[in-house]
C-alpha cells in the first residue's frame, strides 16, 4: 500500500464520518419541522400572554427565536461529529433547521400553495433554501472541527490498541 492510500481513506472518513447519512437525515427532517413550528408556537404564547394582560411582551420575537434555533443546531452538529459524524453528515444535519428559519423568516408565506400560479411561490423558495444550503456546509464544517476537538480525536489514530472498540475489556478476567 502506499502513503496515498491511507490519506484517501483518512480523506473519506472525514466527509463521511463513521456514523451514517441515515441518523443525519432524520435529524435534518425532524429540525425542519419542529423549527418550522417553533414560530408558530412562540406566535401563540406571545398572543396568549398579551391577552392575559402581560405587559412589554415584544409584537414579533423572529429574531430570538431564529438565534436559538441557529445555536442549538450548532451545538447539535458539534455533537454529532464528536460521537463520529463526518463533514457531510454534519452538514446534511444543519441544513433543515437552517431551511425552515430561513423559509419563515425570508422566504414566502407559510402554510401557502397558490394552486393558479405556483411559479412565484417556488421562485421564492430558491433563495431562502440556497442560502440555507450555504449555512449549512459552513456550520457542518465548523461543528465538525469542534466537535472533534471536544472530543479529542484530533490528528492521532481514531482508536486504541489497548481495547477493543465496542469497550468489551477485561470482560473475560
Amino acid at each position: 500500500m502506499t502513503t496515498d492510500d491511507g490519506s484517501g481513506r483518512r480523506a473519506a472518513r472525514v466527509a463521511l464520518g463513521e456514523t451514517g447519512f441515515e441518523r443525519a437525515a432524520v435529524w435534518s427532517a425532524v429540525g425542519f419541522a419542529v423549527s418550522y413550528v417553533a414560530f408558530d408556537a412562540v406566535s401563540i404564547a406571545t398572543a396568549a400572554a398579551a391577552s392575559l394582560g402581560a405587559t412589554g411582551v415584544p409584537q414579533s420575537l423572529a429574531a430570538p427565536v431564529a438565534g436559538g434555533i441557529a445555536v442549538l443546531t450548532a451545538i447539535g452538529v458539534a455533537a454529532f461529529a464528536a460521537v463520529g459524524g463526518g463533514v457531510l453528515p454534519a452538514a446534511l444535519l444543519a441544513y433543515g433547521p437552517f431551511a425552515a428559519v430561513l423559509l419563515r423568516t425570508v422566504g414566502p408565506a407559510p402554510y401557502t400553495l397558490p394552486f393558479a400560479d405556483p411559479v412565484p411561490f417556488l421562485a421564492a423558495l430558491i433563495e431562502p433554501l440556497g442560502v440555507a444550503s450555504a449555512g449549512a456546509v459552513a456550520v457542518g464544517a465548523a461543528g465538525y472541527a469542534v466537535g472533534r476537538v471536544v472530543s479529542g480525536i484530533g490528528d492521532g489514530p481514531t482508536g486504541s490498541d489497548s481495547s477493543p472498540a465496542d469497550g468489551s475489556a477485561g470482560a473475560d478476567d
